[in-house]
């Protein structure tokens, strides 16, 4: 048989090694818990982030560490939950530090193409500008070359309504002239034809007298026969 001393030794055995078998599995459950901590808690993405849910989730692990056998599953219930909380708030500031980036990101964008499209704006007005510019400018060129014109063309008129009228004067003198030329002409002939008169005269007053017939006897005018 075996001796009660025996079997006390094997039953103190049996025990230590369950209290060291419960003792490794709370330090396995608490090393997990740490580790995952230390994961969220080292992460440079998360790390920065949600600093009063990590130093919570750090309490229950401490809690954890040190709680007794009787609280210790509810401690390590506390502690994953808070881990659990703590990654999410980290990842929901993460993301809304993200999205208020792009945010900023997007109203620099918004800002840079409103001054894009408004120094486009100003360059099109610009524009236009000098386009309605360069036509007004076309137009009073126009406008003058064509008050050049008419000018140039009343002064041709004006030019060929004086040559009409010199022609017609030349015309008027050449026969003012002709008839002043006829007008002489005439009057040298009448002047010719008065200074050869006396000049055929001059030998009968020269010749001698002839004597003068007398003169006829009268005859008695009868008077006229009757029919």
């Amino acid at each position: 048989m075996k001796s009660p001393v025996n079997k006390l030794a094997r039953l103190g055995l049996v025990v230590l090694a369950g209290f060291a078998t419960t003792a490794l599995a709370r330090n396995d459950e608490y090393q997990r818990l740490l580790d995952r901590f230390n994961a969220v808690a080292t992460d440079a993405r998360l790390a920065n982030h949600a600093p009063v849910a990590m130093d919570r989730a750090r309490e229950s692990l401490a809690a954890l560490k040190e709680a007794r056998r009787s609280e210790r599953e509810l401690w390590a219930y506390i502690a994953e939950r808070r881990i659990d909380a703590a990654q999410a708030a980290a990842e929901a500031e993460l993301l809304e530090g993200q999205r208020t980036q792009l945010q900023r990101e997007n109203d620099r964008l918004q800002v840079a193409v409103a001054r894009r499209d408004a120094e486009q704006a100003r360059a099109e007005l610009e524009r236009a500008r000098l386009q309605a510019q360069i036509r007004a400018e076309e137009a009073e060129r126009a406008q003058r070359e064509a008050e050049t014109a008419r000018a140039e063309g009343e002064q041709a008129q004006q030019a060929a309504e004086a040559a009409r009228a010199e022609a017609n004067q030349a015309k008027r003198m050449a026969a003012a002239q002709a008839k002043a030329a006829a007008l002489a002409k005439k009057e040298a002939e009448l002047e010719a034809a008065l200074s050869d008169k006396p000049a055929k005269a001059a030998p009968t007053q020269s010749a001698p007298a002839k004597p003068q017939a007398k003169p006829a006897a009268k005859k008695k005018s009868q008077p006229p026969a009757t029919r």
